[in-house]
């Protein structure tokens, strides 16, 4: 369950299932969809408890800001995906991870057996998405023999996904949840898990396929936290270090049960008091200071090292607003945020993955920034570049090329932040333009398909992964009066 401070917003996580289905879930909350079983662009599903709804139901029930992608990957009426399906579907997220801030997938799909780490086709896009700190949470599957099985999903056994068993939520575990020493990573409660609809009407659902929710919705939660306390995402190795420390042991078992308010605890016990990350309201009541929008637009590019791009996240005084990825050719970066009006304001540029890979230097080039229409250049007198930590130490002034970690400051003059200050045409102008639709923004919007989506899998040779099938283990619903109620 979130806190009172972080709800998720402004992130987005993708849920790669059987669709969405508007008894469960408000269409507000979908930022995209499409449909790789049909190659389309509608992933609605006629069923109204189809599987995928009711497990992003529950990843909202935790995180309840959140937009979501849903990426329909099974064809209505079946219950088993195409591996090529699923591999489509994680190249979009590849590709478009940093145009929705996307911070987490869901894979609550089953298929296989391992009993020890394996790689497949789809190792090569999870790699990827591991080296932009997107975590994929991926369910470990039910056929647990009685709890005599020591094997999981092909999906949860690479070392690039997050391994998610399901607990019965008080310390054991149900002979039906599948798992493995050496591969699981978290347990989560997946047992009688009372999820309700749009109408109020209550469904209870078991299996890993709602484990696997906690974790992503987990994830979503602390990642907002990183950023907003510490300027950066965590790693996958950093997440489950934080998740095993704070989660609760399952008896005799040598598992972890997740704690995410423990894990949000840690995280602001390491990185600093814990602070309200969401953008503030712009139509300020009586007595409340007067705001203004800030209309940023970044122009960079990088080079990248083992295949991994250079990324930044961009911050306003010290808090995040969003991040991006860079490509080789230099593009605009767009981002919007509410800050205080008539004062001068920091934009921050911070670069936080430097790396040196196969002989190849990874660097990110920031050409300028613009505020609110005002252009600053990387050298310009305005802009300074803090190496390493953002802190005030190893200060130099400005430089396009960011050759190490550290953060390209923008001193912004409080002239760019009038109540009537030119954002809000500004905004008008990117939106028009559709640059919103390629970076990160504060405030979600629709956005439409483009060919990347429907592009065929160059040397796809499905005999090579089974069939994959929802990973639940039960449905049914309850119809009493109370679950009724609208």
């Amino acid at each position: 369950m979130a806190n009172s401070t972080y709800t998720g917003r402004g992130e987005t996580v993708v849920v790669i299932d059987s669709g969405w289905s508007p008894t469960w879930d408000s269409a507000s909350r979908i930022v995209y969809q499409h449909d790789y079983a049909n190659n389309d662009a509608d992933a609605r599903n006629p069923n109204a408890n189809t599987h995928g709804a009711l497990v992003t139901s529950s990843i909202l029930s935790q995180a309840p800001d959140l937009n979501i992608v849903a990426l329909k990957v099974i064809p209505d009426g079946t219950s088993t995906a195409s591996g090529a399906a699923i591999e489509q579907a994680l190249q979009w997220v590849v590709a478009h991870a940093s145009d929705y801030n996307v911070v987490g997938v869901n894979l609550s799909l089953a298929g296989g057996s391992a009993t020890s780490e394996m790689t497949t086709l789809l190792s090569d896009e999870l790699a990827s998405l591991a080296a932009k700190r997107v975590l994929v949470s991926a369910a470990a599957g039910n056929a647990g023999q009685n709890g005599t099985a020591t094997d999981v999903s092909y999906f949860a056994a690479d070392h690039n996904t997050i391994c998610v068993s399901a607990s019965g939520g008080d310390g054991t575990m149900p002979g039906w949840a599948q798992r493995n020493p050496g591969i699981t990573d978290l347990c989560a409660d997946g047992t009688d898990i009372r999820l309700t609809d749009l109408a109020g009407r209550t469904v209870t659902a078991n299996g890993s396929s709602f484990s696997a929710p906690s974790v992503t919705a987990a994830v979503a939660l602390a990642q907002q936290e990183a950023i907003a306390l510490r300027g950066s995402a965590l790693t996958q190795d950093e997440f489950l270090s934080l998740a095993k420390q704070t989660g609760t042991p399952i008896a005799g078992t040598g598992y972890t049960d997740l704690n995410t308010q423990a894990l949000l605890a840690k995280i602001g016990q390491l990185y600093g008091t814990t602070a309200t990350p969401t953008v503030p309201d712009p139509t300020p009541g009586p007595g409340a200071p007067a705001t203004a929008t800030a209309a940023i637009l970044v122009n960079a590019k990088g080079t990248a090292a083992a295949g991994v791009n250079a990324h930044f996240t961009l911050l306003v005084d010290g808090h995040a607003v969003g991040s991006a990825t860079v490509g080789a050719a230099a593009k605009n970066y767009a981002f919007t945020a509410t800050v205080s009006a008539d004062s001068a304001h920091k934009v921050q540029i911070q670069y936080d993955n430097d790396g040196f890979a196969g002989g190849q230097d990874r660097n990110l080039f920031v050409n300028s920034v613009s505020v609110n229409g005002h252009s600053y250049a990387a050298t310009d007198a305005a802009v300074t570049y803090d190496k390493g930590a953002l802190d005030g130490h190893d200060v130099v002034k400005g430089q396009s090329g960011l050759w190490w970690n550290g953060t390209l400051v923008v001193a912004a003059d409080k002239s760019l932040f009038g109540v009537q200050a030119p954002a809000q045409a500004q905004v008008a102008e990117l939106q028009a333009g559709d640059l919103l639709g390629h970076a990160v923004s504060a405030n979600a919007a629709t956005y439409g398909t483009d060919a990347h989506e429907t592009a065929d899998v160059a040397g796809w040779t499905p005999d090579l992964l089974p069939a994959f099938q929802y990973a639940d283990h039960g449905l049914y619903a309850w119809h009493d009066a109370h679950d009724m109620a609208a």
